[in-house]
């Protein structure tokens, strides 16, 4: 289904939550402030995930750790997107939303409504997926 999943930068990175508009950074809880996470990517969402207007083909995944800090062994949480059939989902268009545990990788919600579609609905113009992390910009080298 799609590929391997490779990083898409090898380094892990800094990122600050985005705040939504009913909350400010003095609300929220200091571990939700900022994370490290590594992202991944099969060839199937890999292929999409620079073009302006990505349309993610069923079967692209998506990955990202959520680590402690920097030199984390282990990460907290980890997150995947996984696009399904067309018709799966009309309220993600067709994403489903896994989310494990990082230290036994058990499964500790899967949904294609709730928190994570609250938010990604923001990023619908690039298919449900937020692009920030592409910043660093892709790396042969991180594979």
């Amino acid at each position: 289904m799609g590929g391997q999943l490779k990083k898409l930068f090898p380094k892990r990175e800094k990122k600050q939550k985005e705040i939504l508009e009913t909350e400010s950074i003095s609300d929220m809880k200091a571990s939700h402030k900022f994370w490290y996470g590594v992202v991944y990517a099969n060839d199937s969402a890999k292929a999409e995930i620079e073009k302006e207007k990505p349309d993610f083909p069923a079967g692209a995944i998506i990955v990202r750790e959520k680590n402690a800090s920097e030199t984390a062994a282990v990460p907290d949480t980890v997150i995947a997107m996984v696009k399904r059939e067309k018709g799966f989902s009309a309220e993600t268009n067709d994403w489903e939303f896994v989310v494990l545990s990082g230290t036994d990788l058990k499964m500790q919600k899967r949904e294609t409504k709730g928190d994570c579609a609250a938010c990604h609905n923001r990023a619908a113009a690039t298919d449900w997926v937020f692009r920030d992390y592409l910043k660093a910009g892709f790396s042969e080298g991180s594979r």
